[in-house]
């Protein structure tokens, strides 16, 4: 894919990555934050990489959180990662069920190349990090970027599947920020 830009950018997915996925984590009271992971964001953010957060959240469209609750939840986690310097440049958040028809689900790629577009990003430079393989590995691959899937979450269950591969797996996203920097 041609880069779009030069700016180097890291997309990560939430729930199994950031925070503990208890199912549907819409409201604050429901999220528990992964050891580490404030720490990890902070190291990328403080070595000049734009952050951005993937998500499906697929309890929009089932009703069982609001946009608002939502909202909510991420102006909270930008309070928790300012002590570390580091703060996600945008929220990209697909409301949508599997089955429902959508374009903006991961595995899709289009919000990578929005940002790509928008922020001038080189996605070929860029990472995209979450713990499942058939949604966030596979979208990083469909965007063109590096992938690194961490063993939090559900991560360990994807780590020898036989076709999604990334290009690293990581304990955790301190670990995969470390690995990140050392390839500058």
């Amino acid at each position: 894919m041609k880069p779009v830009g030069t700016k180097k950018a890291v997309f990560v997915d939430r729930d199994g990555t950031i925070n503990i996925d208890h199912g549907y984590v819409g409201e604050i009271e429901r999220f528990e934050l992964i050891d580490h992971a404030l720490e990890g964001l902070g190291l990328l953010g403080r070595n000049d990489f734009l952050l951005f957060l993937v998500t499906n959240q697929s309890g929009l469209e089932r009703g069982l959180f609001t946009a608002d609750e939502m909202k909510k939840l991420h102006e909270h986690l930008q309070k928790l990662l300012k002590p570390h310097g580091a703060q996600f440049t945008q929220f990209f958040v697909s409301p949508h069920r599997p089955e429902t028809p959508n374009d903006v689900r991961k595995p899709s790629p289009k919000f990578l190349l929005e940002a790509a577009k928008k922020y001038g990003l080189d996605l070929s430079h860029s990472y995209m990090i979450g713990d499942k393989g058939e949604t966030d590995i596979q979208c990083g691959i469909n965007a063109g970027c590096k992938t690194i899937l961490v063993r939090t979450g559900v991560g360990k269950e994807w780590e020898n599947h036989p076709t999604i591969k990334p290009t690293r797996v990581c304990d955790n996203l301190l670990d995969a920020a470390k690995w990140i920097l050392s390839q500058q």
